[in-house]
């Protein structure tokens, strides 16, 4: 069968033969299979020579003996010339010896001149060959290029074998962990890598679902420090399908995450700050009775009144305990880290300080869905989220109203909307906040997600929450929506990516 790259394009052939009858015949071989060659004849050492100077071409055929010139000396200075160029001898007079000998010095084959219709065969092995090489040298020179420039990054760039043992740690990974790649190459990245495994499995889980996994993950360096690394994980499939290696491209974002942290912890203050009167209201509610308490305790009443007084000062501190608690985690945060959460119990606790916090004129409702599966996250920026939201919620309703906080499971396919033209595919946990305030007119919903815009008066906000909030969403891999009325409130929804239980 012939090639179809092949008769495609014209062949340019060099052929060493001092006979032209030959010469003919080999022409007339190769264009009866469909070989279209351009050939370019050299009768001797001077004409073979001078051909050599010329462009390259795609195969050189040589008689074994010319006059004055011997077949070994012409595959000499053809190799030096031309050492990717297929080399054949055609001959009537080449021994088995000398046939050998020529393989082993890069002839390609050698076919007799008495058999003939051994020659399109052997012609078109060596060019499909050559091609072949070609290829591999395009590609390992790619490669080369690839690997100088995954070089020149400042992420690290390491692929890992499917169990973890390093097989390419590029210049950006010995910068920034410190190891050279000498020191890790056939070692697995949890024996240097990491000094928590607790979220390896799940991430692992993920990847092999999904084809690709993306966190912040903590990680070591050769000099006992350690950096938080946004890291995306891609697994690399073979011909068949079936999972090869791990490339895993990680920025470290360390200085990012501390000011980040800062921000988000000063944005908590904010809400705190935000719903203060209700906090101090029930801690003075909290407060009051164990004062009045204490002053009664003073003037000795009766055993069974001590008894009842005591029971309400323990109640009172528990219950300001609790609060201060609460608020304290609120404000302190956990970090970056993420975790399986279950969206009820989460919801649940914002929702106590939110009941000792919000106005007796607003009516909290709690609906969460039975059996919702867990999410992956940072529980004090989901707590965070819900806080900003409800904040918002309260504020737009300064005449009091309903305030419904619920959550439930959606399956999405190719959903589009709004506030997310890509679409979408996948299982969410949805966190619905919805007030009964004054809604927004569209010229105000389009704007309500840039930062620093706000319709509240300054000493009420930053125009920071909104922004804030979508950016935590994002990063958690879900997406926020808002549906809205003037005049018949706002839901917001936070899809959250749910993970199996």
């Amino acid at each position: 069968m012939k090639p179809e790259a092949q008769s495609k394009r014209t062949l340019r052939i060099l052929h060493l033969e001092d006979n032209p009858q030959d010469s003919f015949l080999v022409a007339r071989a190769l264009a009866a299979e469909g070989l279209v060659c351009e050939f370019v004849h050299a009768r001797s050492r001077s004409e073979f020579e001078a051909a050599l100077q010329q462009s390259p071409y795609d195969l050189i055929l040589s008689d074994y003996t010319v006059p004055g010139y011997g077949g070994m000396a012409a595959l000499t200075a053809a190799q030096e010339k031309f050492p990717q160029t297929p080399f054949i001898f055609l001959s009537g007079t080449i021994g088995e010896e000398s046939a050998v000998e020529s393989l082993k010095r890069g002839a390609v084959d050698y076919v007799l001149k008495n058999k003939p219709a051994r020659l399109v065969s052997a012609v078109q092995r060596a060019l499909h060959e050559a091609t072949e090489a070609s290829e591999r040298r395009r590609q390992e020179q790619q490669l080369r290029e690839q690997a100088s420039l995954l070089d020149l990054a400042h992420d690290a760039i390491v692929v890992t074998e499917m169990g973890g043992i390093v097989r390419y740690w590029n210049r950006g990974a010995e910068r920034l962990h410190g190891w050279t790649r000498a020191e890790v190459i056939g070692h697995t990245t949890k024996e240097f890598l990491y000094q928590d495994l607790s979220w390896f499995g799940d991430a692992v889980k993920i990847l092999h679902q999904q084809g690709e996994w993306t966190g912040d993950v903590n990680k070591r360096t050769k000099a006992g420090g350690e950096l938080l690394m946004h890291t995306h994980w891609t697994l690399v499939r073979d011909s068949s399908g079936k999972p090869e290696s791990v490339l895993s491209i990680g920025t470290d974002i360390t200085a990012q995450k501390k000011l980040e942290n800062q921000f988000l912890r000063a944005q908590r203050m904010e809400s705190i700050g935000a719903l203060s009167g209700g906090i101090a209201h029930d801690l003075n509610n909290i407060f009051s009775p164990i004062l009045m308490a204490a002053q009664m305790l003073a003037e000795q009443p009766p055993e069974e009144d001590r008894k009842k007084m005591l029971t309400i000062l323990i109640s009172c501190a528990q219950r300001g305990v609790e609060m201060v608690g609460r608020i304290l985690a609120f404000a302190r945060g956990t970090g970056g880290v993420k975790q399986r959460l279950q969206i009820d119990s989460l919801i649940s606790e914002v929702a106590r300080l939110l009941q000792s916090a919000l106005p007796r004129s607003i009516r909290l409702e709690i609906k969460i869905a039975p059996g919702l599966p867990p999410i992956l996250a940072n529980s004090t920026q989901i707590h965070q989220i819900v806080m900003n939201l409800c904040v918002n919620a309260r504020d737009a309703m300064p005449s009091g109203g309903d305030l419904l906080l619920s959550a439930q499971q959606i399956n999405l396919e190719n959903y589009t909307s709004r506030w997310e033209p890509q679409p979408i595919s996948g299982q969410f946990v949805t966190i619905s906040i919805s007030d009964t305030g004054h809604g927004m007119p569209p010229e105000i919903l389009d704007k309500i997600f840039e930062p620093f815009f706000t319709t509240k008066p300054p000493e009420k906000g930053t125009g920071l929450g909104l922004a804030t909030t979508r950016g935590i969403v994002r990063n958690h891999g879900g997406f926020l929506e808002v549906f809205t009325e003037p005049g018949r409130g706002a839901t917001f929804h936070v899809n959250l990516p749910a993970t199996k239980p």
